[in-house]
């Protein structure tokens, strides 16, 4: 197999990732609307999905910044391995490395944005949401565990399924990226 059709295929990745997380973002607010906890078996589907998500989004990740290694250079490969290595230690269990993930969402989104590689959209969304994620996510696991939460709640949950649509959008415009339109040894600018 050719190295952009692994490029390709690491596009579907993040598609897929970013549906996942979506649903995963769904359930919280599931969670948060109802005013429930979650029984021991839609927490072993939520921590199911969310695992496979990690996991993908680390692979469409790497077909992302290597489609345009070139043009988006260290800060990109710094942002990818900040949001990779956050990523799989939240699915760990541990909670501070989504600090971590939500930086690397916010610097690969400029680093994107800087070089435009990316459509600015989609990039801006990344960016604008990564913040509101970062800003309220420990406030979102506090409002969570500690009962309904209030508009800050909402307000991150709705920020996180922007980011994810975004990276499933940057995924799909990889995925449907079709070998020999484009050198892949010089970055090409998207629209």
């Amino acid at each position: 197999m050719s190295s952009s059709n692994l490029i390709r295929w690491s596009g579907l990745a993040a598609v897929i990732a970013g549906g996942l997380f979506i649903i995963v973002a769904l359930i919280d607010l599931f969670v948060l609307v109802s005013d429930q906890n979650f029984t021991s078996s839609g927490l072993l589907f939520r921590s199911a999905v969310s695992g496979i998500a990690g996991a993908l989004v680390v692979l469409g990740l790497i077909g992302l910044y290597t489609s345009r290694s070139e043009a988006t250079g260290i800060p990109g490969l710094i942002s990818v391995l900040m949001i990779s290595v956050g990523t799989v230690m939240v699915a760990q269990g541990f909670i501070w490395p989504a600090l971590l993930t939500d930086l690397g969402w916010i610097l690969f989104g400029a680093t994107c944005l800087r070089a435009r590689v990316y459509p600015r959209i989609a990039v801006l969304l990344i960016i604008i949401s990564a913040v509101v994620v970062g800003v309220f996510s420990h406030l979102i696991s506090a409002l969570i565990v500690g009962g309904p939460g209030g508009i800050l709640a909402y307000t991150g949950i709705g920020a996180s399924i922007i980011l994810y649509v975004a990276v499933a959008w940057l995924g799909l415009l990889l995925f449907a990226r079709r070998e020999g339109r484009t050198n892949p040894a010089r970055p090409t600018r998207m629209r």
